[in-house]
């Protein structure tokens, strides 16, 4: 069984799916006394087992603790959870913190924080970045947006389960912001790695080739420091010209449509260095394109 110590403070923890399970597990192999509530009360049983207690709502778990965490589905789950005479909201303590890992709409965080602080408690937005794997060992990253000192307070108990805490400002919904920023990286790699395979497959390319000009590309240098240059519009220094580029691109989208294959992410990218060369950008690095989004 796990040992609570009474200096710390009270954790309650809401939603116990996969990742909400294993940040609630985390939290008591650190030491806190945990109250928890699941919808499927049968999910709480292994942390039950371990010194943790089951309560009959969100609110009952929410007035036995001075920090409640929530990891739930999408905006509709989460209010579901935090409206109601038996909700979240209804059981919060006067100064309690409520900090959300779940991946929301900035519109939400933005109305909870308002919500809490009508009723003297805070929240805090701090959606969590990784996979099931990373929550079990307690690898997580976390973007933070809230009052400071209600973040200051909570973060021994954040950092239990995400060591990388990165605090985004005061503007709760910002920190949405930042995660769907990183989902939208990750999502799109995964389908130029998807549309990349595809084309190496129809092109009969050996099948091992790919997965290591993958692995090699996202851990070149050379490609980190497109980040910098991009950021810094660093775009006269041409490594690439643009002019160079769009010739390229549109030699990869004939030789994949040949292949039967339709690339479209190298289709938008054909129309913003378009646009660049339209723009006069001819003898500018490639990278410029980006500017098309950011003018």
């Amino acid at each position: 069984m796990t040992t609570s110590h009474p200096d710390k403070p009270s954790v309650a923890f809401i939603g116990l799916g996969k990742m909400g399970a294993a940040m609630a597990a985390n939290l008591q192999k650190a030491g806190y006394s945990l109250t928890v509530w699941n919808r499927s009360a049968d999910k709480a049983a292994p942390l039950v087992a371990v010194g943790a207690r089951l309560t009959a709502s969100p609110a009952e778990a929410a007035r036995a603790a001075d920090i409640i965490i929530s990891s739930l589905a999408d905006d509709a789950s989460f209010m579901a959870v935090v409206d109601g005479p038996d909700g979240l909201a209804a059981g919060l303590r006067p100064g309690a913190i409520h900090f959300g890992t779940s991946t929301v709409s900035p519109e939400l965080s933005e109305q909870l924080a308002r919500q809490h602080a009508g009723r003297g408690a805070h929240y805090l937005a701090g959606p969590v970045l990784g996979r099931v794997p990373a929550a079990v060992a307690a690898q997580l990253v976390t973007f933070v947006a809230g009052e400071a000192e209600a973040i200051e307070t909570a973060r021994p108990v954040i950092t239990t389960y995400a060591p990388m805490m990165l605090v985004v400002g005061e503007r709760h919904g910002q920190a949405s912001v930042a995660k769907l920023i990183a989902n939208f990286l990750g999502v799109s790699a995964i389908d130029l790695i998807g549309q990349s395979l595809s084309w190496a497959e129809k092109s009969d390319l050996p099948p091992g080739l790919l997965p290591q000009l993958l692995a090699a590309f996202f851990g070149n240098p050379a490609t980190r420091d497109y980040v910098t240059k991009v950021a810094d519009r660093d775009f006269d220094d041409a490594g690439f010209t643009a002019a160079g580029g769009l010739k390229d691109v549109r030699l990869m989208i004939d030789a994949a449509t040949a292949a039967g294959q339709k690339l479209t992410s190298a289709e938008a990218v054909r129309a913003k260095l378009e646009a660049a060369l339209a723009r006069g950008w001819k003898d500018k690095d490639w990278s410029c394109l980006t500017e098309i989004d950011r003018a």
